[in-house]
């Protein structure tokens, strides 16, 4: 199995609308995250979209990207950064979910804020205007993790 192939087999299968699609997407998955490549996260990043049908499979990636930047979390978060302009329109509700985890975690907050103050300014709009929208949903729970963030760029 090469990247390149499980890459494009999770991308196509995306939208999880057959037990086939499903098992690709999983079975693709999970190859890619053990082989632990931090640099692959911007890939799977745009793998996600709003009109999957299989919202816990989904979920999976989620926890795949997680689990590929915990050893490298700067490097990490800067690629899932990069590419929330490319994914944004069509993946808003799963680049806000990252992002919720993102904010709900001490260490990686901190870092996330560091990480988008290296962004080019667009990159770094995009991402700001996610962190607000975020924040203006749920005050209570996000206004002060967002102006953390958002005070560190």
């Amino acid at each position: 199995m090469d990247v390149k192939s499980e890459l494009k087999k999770v991308y196509t299968n995306r939208l999880l609308q057959s037990q086939k699609e499903i098992s690709e997407f999983e079975e693709a998955l999970s190859y890619l995250i053990t082989l632990g490549d931090t640099s692959i996260i911007s890939e799977l990043c745009m793998v996600f979209d709003d009109d999957t049908e299989q919202y816990e499979v989904m979920f999976g990636l989620v926890h795949g990207i997680e689990q590929l930047y915990k050893e490298n979390i700067e490097e990490g978060l800067y690629l899932i950064a990069i590419s929330v302009p490319n994914v944004i329109d069509r993946a808003a509700d799963w680049m806000e979910v990252l992002h919720y985890r993102i904010l709900n975690h001490d260490q990686v907050r901190i870092s996330y804020g560091k990480v988008l103050s290296k962004l080019d300014e667009e990159t770094k709009r995009v991402v700001i205007n996610l962190l607000n929208d975020i924040k203006n949903e749920d005050p209570n729970l996000f206004s002060s993790s967002v102006d953390e963030v958002i005070k560190a760029i």
